[in-house]
Formats: C-alpha cells, structure tokens, sequence
C-alpha cells in the first residue's frame, strides 16, 4: 500500500471517529433531555426567584414571558452554540428583581434576519408584577394577572396577550420611540378581541404609543404629549372627551 493511501485511510478514520464521538455526546445529551418540556431546546441559565423585570437590549430579536408555577431565564441553544466564546447577556437576580442585559449583536444580514423570527430568550415565573425595559423587544403570553405596571424607553416595542379578559389596574410609562399594545391572546376560549381595564394610569412621552383599542377602560389618568399617541376604542374616545 503507498504512503499516500495510507496517510488518506487514517486522515478518513480519525476524521469518522471524530464524528462517531461527537454523535455518542449529541446523544447523551439528548437522552438526558426531558422531554415533556416543550421548551426543552432552551437551557435554564438563572432559577432564581423574581416578580420583577428589568432588560437592557434585545429589540432586534424577540424576548418572550409566560407564567409558570417556576421562575427560570432560559436561551436557545442554538445561539449559545453558534454564539461559541462570545458573551450574549448578563443576567443576575437581585431584591426580587431579574436584571438581563443582552449584549450581542448580529453581525450579518443572514444572522439579523434570522433574530428577527426566532425568539431567542424565554422568561419565566408565577407571576411579573412590572416590567421595566429600554431599546428591547418583549411580550407576554397567555397572561393571567388583575395588576401590571410597564415602563419603556428607547427604540422598543412591548405586547400582552391576555388570557384574563379582566383587568383591575394598568399603569404605562412610554417614552423616546417605545409603544405598548395590550390584546386578548389569540389562542383564548371563547374568541373574543375586547378586554376590559377598570383603571389606566398612561404616562407617553416623545414619539411614543400606546395601543389599548381593544379595551374598554373604566377609568383614565393620562398624561400624553403632543409627538406621542394613543389608539382607543370608540368608549374610550367617548369617555375622555366628556
């Protein structure tokens, strides 16, 4: 056999042992996965317990809360793996609050469109009684809470899909280009669009909107400027110009 066959079949054999190992530990991991989590293509970064929220960044990618009976920060495995030696966030929990600053930013077209579509964080807790965030992108799904205070600022957008059809009090703190909507989940049965909010405490600032269109609000407080918006419902309109 010639030296250069044989310098070939070895290159061949480490390059397939290498992926034999590497399937044998994809493996293992995977049957240590549980698979009744169907977020189980995240991994759980912080557990400790918050009713508070407080996020810097993320408004080219999608950060998503749904209520859980436990608290947990969980990211797409996907992006840690690609990610590789790059830090992607900061995360610490502290008086009852979770603080996350998401660091990263995509470096090419391909990788912004693909965190345009992805939710790449998922947060999770019993309950969040208030959300604080700035140049950050955030929604909550399938809620179930009487009470929620919001404040945003910078280039950010955040969303509520409701599964309580019922609000007791809502307070929002918008400012620079942030806006806020505020709808009954899609996935709610029986369908409905209208939800109902006994009180609204709005404070919009700058270019900032608030979107509460499907809502019937029994009492306003609100403060808006003259570069910022907010879309009612034919009552609300009726209300606040009596």
């Amino acid at each position: 056999m010639k030296w250069s066959t044989m310098i070939l079949w070895w290159m061949g054999a480490i390059v397939f042992s290498g992926m034999l190992a590497s399937n044998i530990i994809l493996k293992k991991q995977y049957d240590q996965v549980d698979k009744n989590d169907i977020y189980w293509t995240y991994g759980i970064v912080n557990d400790q317990p918050f009713k508070y929220l407080e996020i810097e960044g993320g408004n080219m990618t999608k950060i998503l809360f749904e209520q859980s009976p436990h608290c947990s920060l969980r990211v797409l495995h996907d992006w840690q793996r690609a990610a590789k030696d790059r830090k992607l966030f900061e995360s610490f929990v502290s008086n009852d609050t979770l603080y996350v600053k998401m660091i990263y930013t995509p470096q090419d077209g391909g990788e912004r469109n693909w965190f345009k579509y992805v939710t790449i964080v998922r947060i999770f807790a019993p309950e969040l009684l208030s959300v604080t965030g700035h140049d950050t992108r955030f929604e909550m799904d399938k809620m179930k809470q009487k009470n929620f205070h919001v404040t945003m600022s910078g280039k950010s957008s955040f969303e509520i899909e409701s599964f309580d059809p019922d609000f007791d009090s809502v307070g929002v703190n918008l400012r620079d280009s942030s806006e806020a909507v505020f709808e009954m989940s899609p996935e709610y049965i029986p369908a409905r669009e209208s939800m109902n909010i006994k009180s609204l405490s709005a404070n919009l600032q700058n270019n900032s909107i608030l979107d509460v269109g499907h809502a019937q609000v029994g009492d306003f407080k609100l403060h808006i400027e003259d570069s910022a918006a907010i879309v009612l419902s034919g009552e609300g309109l009726k209300m606040i110009s009596k």
